[in-house]
């Protein structure tokens, strides 16, 4: 998962910025589920930017005191007459 991310972080050719606006956070003893809708904001050489938002899912559990992210789950909404991303939608 760590590559995962780590390939998606390093595609954003100047920064790019991930907020979770209005994240929930629901804690049960040793397990944590963290959810809402990320935006991401990648700034381009050329001083334009680009935006998407997506849906975040993360399940965490308390192992020797610490937490750690053992589920994730980020996903679009999908068009069904093209069966394509809709990574241009905002909330």
């Amino acid at each position: 998962m760590r590559e995962v991310c780590r390939q998606g972080l390093d595609w954003a050719p100047v920064a790019l910025t991930w907020d979770v606006p209005d994240m929930r956070v629901l804690i049960r003893d040793d397990i944590a589920v963290v959810w809402g809708l990320n935006h991401m904001t990648a700034a381009e050489a050329d001083g334009t930017t680009t935006e998407s938002w997506s849906r975040g899912t993360r399940v965490l559990q308390r192992q020797n005191g610490k937490w750690a992210m053992i589920h994730q789950h980020v996903s679009y909404p999908y068009d069904p007459q093209t069966g394509k991303a809709k990574i241009d939608l905002q909330p």
